[in-house]
């Protein structure tokens, strides 16, 4: 590959983004990508999250020759006088990475999408979350010199496919909570008539209430951990999960578990298809059928299904504990970087930061495994 063969552009118009469908496409079905990058979710991500907000398109490509090599969807958007930079997408834990086939070129397409991401996109500051460790892309975030902080999250995924056998692979895990697989839904069997099931595509409605009721139960276990985020209470999170889960002719990137006693809702869990890695997005559970672990049923028939479709599942970051059981303990780390792009964003921050000295804005605590770093001058 030579310099001269590739084309990198930044497309910003929405009718050019849209005509990527087919060549984005081919290159996430060749380069075994994840469900946040498929075109399909950033386009929902972009017109129920993003475009609603006032975020501003740019979405980094790179072609070989005419042939789509490398995406990278961003968007950008001001705060007062500066511009941010962030990924595309619903805001609510998705990873960030470039997508691109892993051969010996994938590094110098990351290195020249990141090139294009700090010199082309106007960007004041840039906002990376959950970056794996040791990716190129880590690699290029924790080298820039203008890191203002980094922080560290634990992330989990299951090998199922490496599994071959489920009673065998449940026997190596042990017990979560004192139980072994498949005893909390004996448990609640004896307390009516139990059904677990996937929600047809077809049925918009029933996925919007479905989706609607789990939101609800979600901001409740988020008020009684002190885990808040702005998504649970966004409208806009929302309505990409429904048009995520729903689709007339049933071919959709994301399914809805639903549990179920004596008809009526008590658990849901929402997980992508795999390409062939599945990502467990989000679960809700009702309270009041708390003891009985509707939320871990619901879960555990999750990993189920990732295990016969041949799927492995990636629980996102976190430090709950069904995460660690399900994947065995199989554990990485994920990074979220915050930087400063210009000498323009720089003034903001030495700004914000003498006012917290004089006492006019409260002091920022860092987080457990966070790093809150100088900047250079």
């Amino acid at each position: 590959m030579h310099d001269r063969d590739l084309q990198y552009e930044i497309v910003s118009d929405e009718t050019q983004f849209r005509a990527l469908r087919d060549d984005w496409d081919a290159l996430w079905s060749r380069a075994n990508g994840r469900y946040y990058q498929a075109f399909s979710v950033c386009l929902l991500a972009w017109l129920h999250v993003a475009k609603p907000q006032g975020r501003r398109l740019r979405c980094l490509v790179c072609r070989e020759k005419g042939r789509l090599v490398m995406v990278w969807p961003l968007v950008t958007y001001r705060r007062a006088l500066w511009t941010y930079l962030l990924p595309l997408s619903p805001d609510a834990g998705d990873y960030t990475s470039v997508l691109v086939e892993s051969n010996q070129s994938a590094a110098a397409l990351i290195e020249g999408a990141w090139q294009s991401a700090c010199r082309r996109c106007g960007a004041d500051f840039m906002h990376l979350p959950y970056t794996h460790e040791g990716s190129e892309l880590y690699d290029l975030a924790r080298r820039h010199r203008r890191v203002v902080s980094a922080k560290r999250d634990d992330s989990w995924i299951a090998k199922l496919r490496e599994e071959t056998d489920w009673d065998a692979f449940c026997g190596k895990l042990g017990t979560l909570y004192g139980k072994k697989p498949g005893a909390l839904q004996r448990r609640l069997s004896k307390e009516g008539e139990l059904v677990i099931h996937m929600a047809d595509p077809a049925d918009t409605a029933g996925i919007a209430t479905m989706v609607d009721r789990m939101l609800k139960w979600k901001r409740g276990w988020s008020d009684r951990v002190d885990k808040h985020g702005d998504w649970l209470e966004s409208s806009q999170f929302q309505s990409f999960l429904v048009a995520l889960l729903s689709a007339p002719d049933g071919h959709v990137v994301a399914r809805l578990i639903v549990v179920s006693l004596d008809n009526a809702p008590i658990a849901g869990l929402i997980v992508t298809k795999g390409n062939p890695c599945a990502n467990a997005i989000i679960g809700g559970f009702d309270e009041k059928y708390g003891k009985f672990g509707p939320g871990s049923i619901a879960v555990e028939h999750c990993v189920k299904w990732a295990f016969e479709q041949r799927f492995d599942l990636d629980f996102g970051v976190g430090s709950e504990r069904f995460k660690s059981y399900w994947s065995n303990r199989n554990v990485s780390s994920a990074w979220t970087f915050h930087m400063v792009n210009t000498n323009w964003g720089q003034v903001r921050t030495r700004a914000a930061r003498l006012a917290r000295s004089l006492g006019f804005a409260p002091v920022r605590r860092a987080e457990p495994e966070e790093k809150v770093l100088a900047e250079s001058s």
